[in-house]
């Protein structure tokens, strides 16, 4: 017994990457999800619009509640209500408020205000900000009425604001996901997750299994370039990720009711782009990995850190601003905001060219380090 365990012992310590990931793996992941797992948005951004936008503008900032919570980006006269629902599309601000009353009254009856339910959670949170936001100028005015009214008889007393004027809903509107449903914003971002998984996952043991079936020398001198062998190994994968992709949404749209409003031809493009990139970075992790269960670990890193990083869960601007890069090179990250974009901001190539340009470029730097790889392994029997 005590020989069997010194053996086993002696292995691992040899097996310096599972040694590596078995130490350093816990400890990454905590600090990493500590400092991720974080539902509060901080700021909520706004655009003012309308004819008394700059009125309006100068009036919120006087509030303690728009100082500690709210940024105004913009104040722009020049745009109105037509021009609300690109700014949200775009994703320039949070929120955009439309001012077109031009009176002393309270806040509630001079602006009108719209959100992006794409968003999930930053939209809850502008919504409890603005209600704050009347509530503050409702107490600033039920003051004021107290002060004037000092002093004089009773019967000639100024009347009390009614606090129930404060209720937002009639100021308040939400796009893209009026009723602000969990299942409209996950199911989008849950496709590029089952992507993520099937690409990553299975593709990762490929190269593996040929190497421990001792099938790799016949690789080797097969008449192919490294990158057709790649081809040749995750075109299966690939065409059953598609069938994947279309049951998911499909499924997503019949079952959940989540809308499809943008181009089925950008979606897909962007799903293949999406797939080379994983299927690359599978193929990867398969030839640096030594056995069948480095590859799944390697794998499961490389899976698990996107689900909560990529803004699926967590949104990005609650997290700081080292975690937040450690996001922006996710693919998941990218595919994310492409598929939640086109299903519901009916979003185009015009506001979704920036994450299409990063997953392309994802997929040629994941394709050239796997084909780089492959020919090593190829040359050399095996992962070094």
């Amino acid at each position: 017994m005590r020989a069997l365990i010194v053996k086993e012992f002696r292995e691992l310590a040899r097996d310096r990457r599972t040694l590596a990931m078995l130490v350093v793996l816990p400890v990454l992941l905590l600090v990493i999800f500590g400092y991720a797992a974080n539902f509060s948005v901080d700021r909520v951004t706004v655009i003012i619009l309308g004819s008394e936008a700059e009125a309006l503008a100068a009036d919120i900032q006087d509030f303690d509640i728009a100082v500690d919570e709210l940024e105004i980006l913009r104040v722009d006269p020049t745009l109105g209500e037509s021009d609300v629902e690109n700014l949200l599309g775009t994703q320039e601000a949070n929120a955009v408020i439309l001012a077109e009353t031009a009176d002393d009254g309270p806040l509630i009856q001079r602006m009108r205000v719209f959100l992006d339910g794409s968003g999930l959670f930053t939209a809850q949170a502008a919504s409890g900000v603005f209600a704050k936001l009347a509530a503050e100028d409702a107490q600033t005015r039920v003051a004021a009425l107290q002060a004037s009214a000092s002093g004089v008889p009773p019967l000639l007393s100024a009347p009390q604001l009614n606090l129930a004027e404060t209720d937002t809903s009639d100021m308040i509107t939400v796009l893209f996901n009026p009723d602000l449903k969990t299942s409209w914003v996950m199911v989008p971002g849950l496709i590029g997750l089952i992507l993520l998984f099937i690409g990553a996952l299975i593709t990762s043991i490929g190269l593996v299994r040929e190497r421990e079936a001792g099938t790799l020398e016949q690789l080797a001198v097969m008449p192919l370039r490294p990158s057709a062998i790649i081809l040749g190994k995750i075109t299966p994968y690939f065409l059953l990720a598609l069938v994947n992709m279309a049951a998911v949404t499909a499924l997503g749209v019949w079952l959940f009711g989540v809308p499809f409003t943008g181009s089925l031809v950008l979606f897909a493009a962007a799903a293949i782009v999406f797939l080379f990139v994983v299927l690359g970075i599978g193929v990867l992790i398969s030839s640096v990995s030594q056995n069948t269960g480095q590859a799944i670990q390697l794998a499961i890193l490389f899976v698990v850190p996107q689900i909560l990083l990529s803004g699926l869960i967590f949104p990005l601007d609650s997290m700081p601003l080292g975690v937040r890069w450690i996001g922006f090179v996710l693919p998941l990250t990218w595919f994310r905001e492409i598929t939640q974009g086109v299903m519901l901001r009916d979003a185009g190539l015009d506001s979704l060219w920036l994450p299409l340009t990063v997953l392309a470029v994802m997929a040629v730097v994941a394709f050239g380090a796997a084909t780089a790889r492959m020919r090593h392994s190829l040359t050399h029997g095996g992962a070094r």
